[in-house]
């Protein structure tokens, strides 16, 4: 009999630290693969009996201390256990039980058993006044370019940090690609000491997004899944111009009230900043190209300009510092950090690929420099 069930709602690591210790702990793909293999000795041996044989004994139900599962481990189990997956563990005895992120279907079933169930929600770490203040410090040094977008960015993410939101705030960044973006979530992240939860919305075709953001087998991934199992407060959809229309009223839900439902899951996103990059040449093109009801959910709309050759200039210096850096004593003897940079500097004016390009041009000169070095010798 089942005496202690618990459901963790979170990431993995903090799963991990609320399993028992003091206990042997037996995964549910184990139990699986158990099952399967006893499933067909069972069937061996009635195909081998002839009519006249006496009934075999029942054996015993083999004892489980804990019966653990985590999240990505309800694909181990077929369709059918799944939905009757109260009938399936009573196969044995089960002492404890613990569930990482059980899907809707499986944690209906222990409705009737509401008050043995514990529920423990992972508690995401977020931004308070403190991050505020070291964004305003440190945003330019960060982020070079964009200095009109730090007090834009203080000033959407001071209701989060005043505990006055019971929704995610919802931002869509929009500019040209390279300009710091997708980097100003990163810092963000950092800022809150969280790694960041990405997806990449332009490598998704419309044949598996739909799946992806709705939920299809529970074997197959899904976005609710994964938010469920994110381990930061502080979520970036990169490239979220790319998707089809379509697929824009999904998230509807999440960007009012932070609760994002498939077929399958149903994940809480509170005290969240959810960042969504786009090239949008402009907010007027973001609205209409997102629609007016996707648009009006954003909590702030922030421009990215394109950097200027000043910025350019600043980001290609770091760039060479940081890739000299990186060299060895021998190397070094081959290539002068100021001549690298002197060189590229009329290369990098007015670049269109932003911080990626002059990274990239600083990459490539290295290694070409190194290269015919090791071809004349």
């Amino acid at each position: 009999m089942l005496k202690k069930i618990v459901f963790f709602y979170g990431p993995k690591y903090n799963f991990r630290r609320r399993l028992p210790r003091n206990k042997p702990l037996t995964t549910i793909s184990e139990l699986a693969i158990y099952s399967d293999k006893k499933m067909r000795e069972h069937t061996f041996k009635i195909q081998g009996k002839r009519g006249g044989d006496a009934a075999e004994k029942q054996e015993e139900r083999l004892s489980v201390p804990c019966l653990v599962a985590y999240s990505e481990q309800y694909a181990s189990i077929s369709e059918s256990a799944l939905h009757s997956f109260l009938s399936f563990i009573d196969q044995f005895e089960v002492e404890s039980l613990y569930l990482q992120n059980p899907p809707a279907h499986l944690a209906a079933q222990f409705r009737n058993m509401h008050s043995r169930v514990k529920v423990i929600k992972h508690e995401y770490k977020t931004l308070n006044f403190e991050s505020l203040k070291r964004i305003d410090r440190e945003y330019q040094l960060a982020i070079i370019g964009q200095e009109e977008v730090k007090r834009r960015l203080l000033t959407a993410l001071y209701p989060l940090a005043a505990k006055k939101l019971s929704k995610p705030l919802v931002l869509l960044f929009y500019g040209p690609t390279g300009v710091g973006k997708s980097e100003t979530a990163k810092y963000i992240s950092g800022v809150v000491g969280q790694k960041l939860f990405r997806r990449q919305f332009s490598m998704f075709h419309s044949n598996e997004f739909a799946p992806y953001l709705f939920g299809g087998r529970h074997t197959g991934d899904s976005l609710a899944k994964d938010l469920m199992e994110r381990e930061s407060s502080v979520i970036l959809f990169d490239e979220f111009d790319k998707p089809n229309p379509l697929f824009h009223s999904a998230f509807y839900q999440l960007f009012d009230e932070g609760i994002y439902e498939d077929r399958n899951y149903r994940a809480e996103v509170k005290n969240a900043v959810i960042i969504c990059t786009s090239n949008y040449a402009s907010a007027e093109e973001a609205r209409e190209r997102l629609g007016a009801p996707l648009f009006a959910r954003f909590d702030a709309v922030i421009e990215f300009r394109p950097l200027s050759d000043e910025a350019l200039g600043v980001i290609l210096a770091k760039s060479c510092r940081e890739e000299a850096e990186l060299l060895t004593a021998e190397e070094r003897e081959i290539i002068s950090e100021e001549e690298l940079c002197a060189s590229l500097r009329p290369h990098v004016a007015g670049g269109g690929d932003g911080v990626r390009g002059v990274k990239r041009l600083v990459r490539e000169k290295i290694s070409e420099a190194l290269l015919d070095r090791a071809l004349r010798g």
